[in-house]
Order: C-alpha cells, then structure tokens, then sequence
C-alpha cells in the first residue's frame, strides 16, 4: 500500500476537477447559445433545432454541480459558508432541468415523431404557460441565485461582477411565468453565465 497523497496533491487534483467541470460548463452553455441563435434564424429545422438547445442543457447541469462542489470543497473557511449555499441551490437547478431536458429528448421528441402528440403535450417545453416551463424557469431561478452567492468569495473584480450580473437575473428569469417578454433581459445569461464559468476555470488554474 502506498502512502496517502499529501494535502497539496490532492487540493491539486481535486481543483483540475474543477477547472474541466468549468470548461465543460462553459461550453456547454455556449452550444446552448448557438443553437439558440440558429433556431431563431432558421438554420436548424423542427426538431432538430429542440435537440440542439436541450442536449447541451442537459449537459449543463452535472458539469455546474461538479464546479460547484469543487469551488466549495477548495475554498477558504470564510467562503465555505457562501459556497454550502451555492452548492445547494445548484443541485436543486439541476435537478429541475434534468428532469426537463431528459423528458424533452426521451419523451416528448420521440414521441412526436410516432404520433403520440396528444400523449406528450403536457411534458413539452419551453412555451408559456406549459407545466415544463415553470419548472425550468424555477431552476434557472435557483442558478442565478448560487451564483449570486459565489459572488463574495472570490476576490477578482470582473469575476465578482459577473457573478452578481448573473444573479440579478434571477427575477427576470423567475417572472416570465406571468410576462414571457422579460425573456429579453433575461437573454444577457447567454453572455454572462459562460463568461462567469470561464474566470471560475481560470480561478481552478491559478490558484
């Protein structure tokens, strides 16, 4: 047996996690952007353009969670607080728009292009007022909010602002339950958030 890995090693280890969950959110939250783009332009057809936006979403989720459980496992005792509490409404973002996402490329696109129409209209997503939409504006809510509380922890200026910028976006996001054109300010995220996981990535690097 050999000897365990000195602190160091491991705080190394555990932030490379950090930095490729990052990455990957990052990315991820970009392809999610471009299909967003190409939808709105046309380029992609029905459904393809659907599989396009939620594939990436889905991806999204597991790679935030992972970044954030990482910044919260390398944090210094005075942020571990702040971050507790980004962890936990990440894992509830997570979980709500999984379990959108899953259902939109395992239930209700499949089932389209059977026939089964009728039979998947109340899973389907992302129109007003659909029972799915609900539950991913709640869980993008909750995202913006984790980031919001990341804020105070990290003490590069740009950072801090993007992480703030993100969470004021929470009420935008929340209230188009009731006025779907708060879409509009709330379409900054596709800027704001792959920004923020890019310096959270470098923050991984650098130390």
């Amino acid at each position: 047996m050999g000897l365990p890995p000195a602190e160091g090693d491991h705080m190394t280890r555990t932030s490379r996690v950090g930095y490729w969950a990052a990455v990957g959110a990052c990315a991820s939250s970009t392809a999610y952007a471009v299909a967003q783009l190409l939808q709105l332009t046309g380029l992609i057809a029905d459904p393809y353009d659907r599989i396009a936006i939620f594939l990436p979403s889905l991806l999204l989720a597991p790679f935030f969670v992972v970044t954030l459980g990482v910044a919260h496992d390398t944090a210094p005792s005075s942020a571990r607080g702040w971050r507790m509490g980004a962890l936990v409404l990440g894992v509830l973002y997570a979980t709500m728009a999984s379990m959108v996402y899953v259902n939109q490329l395992g239930v209700v696109i499949p089932g389209e292009r059977i026939g089964l129409e009728a039979y998947v209209r109340p899973w389907t997503c992302c129109a007003f007022q659909e029972p799915m939409t609900a539950i991913d504006l709640l869980g993008y809510t909750y995202m913006s909010l984790a980031l919001l509380l990341l804020a105070p922890t990290y003490r590069r200026t740009l950072l801090r602002r993007l992480l703030v910028a993100n969470g004021v976006l929470a009420p935008f996001i929340l209230l188009q339950l009731y006025w779907p054109l708060l879409i509009v300010p709330a379409a900054a995220w596709l800027i704001l958030f792959p920004a923020a996981m890019a310096l959270i990535a470098r923050e991984f690097r650098t130390g």
